[in-house]
């Protein structure tokens, strides 16, 4: 086992974090585009089991990625009903999810430089 070790998840969720956050700014590039669908990265989380099997039906289906704690996969939100030119993007919904996807971004950010901060510590015998 490798000091190193801890970091791994932490970059995992950063990956996460950085593509649903470009998944969520092209729903807000796209507000004005008619019949545009807000898209949302989905994240299936190991052990969680579904008790339909996931199948691909249609040729323009997208599989998931496989990345060592679950999986992802960029699906068409479900919301309630699209505007009259058929885009059911709503701005103040997106921005708030870009927000909260930020500050999670953020927080990971700071827990893993923590941990190298202590990994340094201890590398210089609690010195600096």
């Amino acid at each position: 086992m490798s000091i190193f070790d801890a970091i791994g998840p932490g970059a995992r969720a950063l990956d996460y974090h950085l593509r649903r956050h470009n998944v969520l700014s092209s729903n807000v590039v796209n507000a004005d585009t008619p019949g545009f669908r807000p898209l949302e990265l989905v994240r299936e989380l190991p052990g969680a089991s579904s008790s339909l099997p996931l199948a691909a039906t249609h040729e323009g289906h997208r599989g998931t990625q496989t990345a060592g704690e679950g999986s992802t996969d960029v699906e068409v939100e479900r919301v309630v009903q699209p505007g009259g030119d058929g885009n059911a993007v709503s701005l103040e919904r997106e921005m708030a999810k870009v927000a909260a996807n930020d500050l999670r971004y953020q927080s990971l950010t700071k827990a893993i430089r923590h941990h190298l901060g202590m990994l340094r510590y201890a590398a210089n015998d609690g010195h600096g």
